[in-house]
């Protein structure tokens, strides 16, 4: 086995015995917060890279990608991730909202988070290997809403960083030639004369 893969699967079990030390709300916001830092990292190493240090696309309470919801959208508007993934991790950013906002009760058993998980594992592809270590009795798995969760996001984590060792980023040559638009200003009119006459 590739020795990355072992400490990730290894890093996939710690996250799953972590999570459960948790409170509920503790598990659901630190869960959801690494899978934000896991895509922030995903967009980093598949853009183009900037020179600076300060990144403006991430960097500051405004930036495009500030949020959690917008880093999903860009995910997916650049085709790293599916329509049905991004759903999917748009169901766990609603549920860290729950977490995160409603003071009072939320837990595994409220009715909107459950529906959530409930939806969340009936499209998820790793519930087979959720159920087989269920019938391993494995120690890492709990058989309740909370554990299907805590497994899920572990897996999502494990997922996105086996991506992002192998994603290969953008290339830096523009796809637009800056001579046609910069240097020959002459090119670009004659191309627009003969789109015109076509």
């Amino acid at each position: 086995m590739d020795k990355n893969i072992k400490d990730k699967h290894w890093n996939f079990h710690f996250l799953i015995e972590e999570f459960k030390k948790e409170t509920d709300r503790a598990a659901v916001i630190l869960s959801a917060s690494l899978i934000d830092e896991t895509i922030t990292s995903l967009l980093k190493t598949y853009l183009v890279p900037i020179p600076n240090a300060k990144d403006d696309f991430f960097d500051g309470a405004n930036s495009a990608l500030s949020t959690f919801s917008a880093k999903i959208d860009m995910c997916y508007r650049l085709g790293i991730i599916s329509s049905k993934f991004s759903r999917d991790l748009h169901l766990i950013r609603k549920i860290r909202n729950s977490f995160a906002h409603d003071v009072y009760g939320c837990d595994f058993e409220n009715g909107s988070v459950k529906s959530r998980i409930t939806e969340l594992a009936k499209a998820c592809s790793v519930m087979p290997v959720y159920e087989h270590f269920l019938e391993k009795k494995s120690k890492n798995v709990v058989e309740d809403t909370r554990g299907i969760f805590l497994f899920i996001t572990s897996a999502i984590i494990f997922n996105f960083n086996l991506i992002i060792d192998k994603i290969r980023p953008l290339d830096a040559n523009a796809i637009i030639e800056k001579e046609l638009l910069y240097e020959d200003g002459l090119k670009l009119i004659e191309k627009m004369n003969e789109k015109d006459k076509a």
